[in-house]
């Protein structure tokens, strides 16, 4: 395995971001009024896009812009922080930190991160409907191969 050397900084950052991200998750879930922590939880998911705009990753900026829709939407309390939700976007959390930790060895997406990501995709429609929307089809991740 090769590794991307300019990467590295960028990598770190990003899994340092989504580290944050799950500290503030579960402080949220302890305190869902706390406006203060839940405004502090999108921000992660738009450096992370940064980087793999860098990378041309174009799966993880598309699950990263659902992801962050819903966050979003708890940030701005249209959504309960209730402990499945909870559980859901720290699973996701650790989906975007796994897909980001491959961008320093020049690995591409495999297949079993998009069935992941597929599945994440699938519980966040199931769980809160319209809460989800943006680039990521399942239909078009599916016709790819």
């Amino acid at each position: 395995m090769s590794c991307n050397r300019t990467l590295i900084d960028p990598i770190n950052n990003s899994l340092e971001l989504m580290q944050n991200m799950k500290v503030a998750l579960l402080r949220l879930q302890r305190s869902p009024a706390d406006t203060a922590v839940a405004s502090t939880i999108p921000c992660a998911t738009q450096a992370i896009k940064g980087l793999a705009n860098f990378h041309v990753s174009k799966h993880i900026v598309e699950f990263s812009y659902v992801f962050e829709g819903v966050l979003s939407r708890v940030r701005d309390a249209e959504l309960r922080a209730e402990a499945n939700l909870i559980a859901l976007l720290l699973s996701c959390c650790d989906h975007v930190s796994e897909m980001v930790s491959q961008l320093a060895t020049n690995e591409e997406i495999y297949l079993g991160h998009f069935k992941k990501s597929l599945g994440l995709i699938r519980q966040l429609h199931t769980h809160h409907g319209s809460a989800v929307s943006g680039l990521f089809e399942p239909s078009r991740l599916t016709s790819q191969y």
